[in-house]
């Protein structure tokens, strides 16, 4: 059996939740599945590590020539050729998206797995069966911070009516899935995302002067940033050698005035995490990593912390406890309803026994979390299509 994923994700991403999934069930693979995935070069991280050529290479490797007009032009003719993209001669082929057309085209496989919603694929993909993963409805369940016209929403209207079969990372995402498009149940099956398998060993000599609460990723409005830097203020007033480290992009303006106006700007800290080992040591280091998102549709960075032996404290919603299991703290944050402070400082003041103990409980859930099972899983599943 053969599977061809495309370069959707690939594309969309350098790093991230949906390319990282799709790269680890490729690298995880049962050696029965044979698997391609129709990316030429890429910036994505995952792939990179994988031995997928960076973006460029293509161009630098062609016909062992340096850079000029001459190679330019034989560069665009030689893929326009390939491709058959001849209207496209004045601009430089599009060479994922082509190359994902063109295996489709060839027809060399038995499942096709989009990474993601876009549909061009429907025109080329005849009658094999493809399956669709379906990581989250956040769109669909939180249309005040999404517009109807929303691209994610429209691409998925036009490709779930036509899909073979569905993948969802968590019971919770299948069960608003099933109840938002009416899909029949035994359409969707749930893959959940592993559990790195890389040995984390604490970097030395990493040491802050301060105790911080970790928040990672993205700060979107479901993800309930406004609301945490909130209810932090006043644990921030009671501990005055404790801040919050933030991951992502840089702070915005209005999230820099808020830090101004209640005079803890020198207490929300942003750092860049360049490496995994980065990242995995602020985890370490952390005296607990908080997660108050409204909805996530599975959580990575719960298993990241367990990972790096981070305590984890995360808001009761959506699929939380179905994964953290009871290896985690959990309080309420909801619109103007909150027990986060008093949540806290109950964790803050365990003492060390508790805490080694809530440790353990994290160690032991992790394991419940493997993509070597995830892959196999996902493998039955295509088999069952064939």
């Amino acid at each position: 059996m053969k599977v061809l994923y495309d370069y959707q994700a690939f594309d969309m991403q350098d790093h991230g939740g949906v390319s990282r999934c799709f790269a680890e069930l490729y690298s995880h693979r049962p050696e029965t599945l044979e698997a391609e995935i129709a990316v030429k070069e890429t910036d994505n991280v995952y792939l990179q590590a994988l031995g997928f050529p960076k973006r460029g290479d293509t161009y630098r490797e062609f016909m062992n020539l340096e850079d000029s007009k001459l190679k330019h032009l034989l560069f665009k003719l030689s893929y326009n050729i390939k491709y058959s993209q001849f209207s496209r001669l004045d601009r430089n082929p599009k060479l994922n998206i082509c190359e994902s057309v063109y295996r489709l085209k060839k027809g060399d496989y038995d499942v096709f797995h989009p990474t993601f919603f876009d549909g061009y694929f429907l025109d080329y993909i005849g009658n094999r069966p493809f399956v669709v993963t379906i990581h989250d409805m956040i769109p669909e369940l939180f249309p005040n911070y999404f517009p109807k016209d929303d691209i994610q929403i429209l691409q998925k209207k036009a490709v779930i009516p036509k899909a073979t079969h569905f993948i969802a990372v968590s019971e919770q995402t299948k069960k608003d899935f099933i109840a938002i498009t009416g899909t029949p149940e035994d359409k969707v099956s749930v893959v959940y995302h592993g559990a790195d398998e890389e040995p984390y060993v604490p970097s030395e000599n990493v040491a802050y002067d301060y105790e911080y609460i970790l928040y990672i990723g993205t700060r979107y409005h479901y993800k309930n940033f406004a609301a945490f830097c909130r209810d932090c203020l006043p644990i921030l007033k009671r501990h005055p050698d404790l801040k919050v480290i933030c991951t992502g992009v840089p702070f915005k303006h209005e999230e820099l005035y808020f830090f101004d106006a209640f005079g803890v700007r020198d207490r929300f800290v942003h750092r860049f995490a360049d490496t995994q080992q980065e990242l995995m040591d602020l985890y370490h280091n952390a005296v607990a990593f908080v997660y108050p998102s409204q909805y996530e549709g599975f959580g990575i960075p719960i298993l990241e912390a367990y990972k790096a032996d981070c305590p984890v404290l995360l808001n009761d919603n959506g699929c939380f406890r179905e994964i953290a299991g009871d290896a985690a703290v959990f309080f309420r944050m909801n619109g103007t309803d909150s027990d986060f402070e008093e949540t806290f400082e109950t964790f803050y003041h365990l003492d060390s026994n508790e805490k080694t103990a809530m440790l353990k409980k994290q160690r032991r859930r992790l394991k419940d979390f493997s993509w070597n099972q995830s892959a196999q899983t996902l493998k039955d599943v295509y088999q069952k299509l064939k």
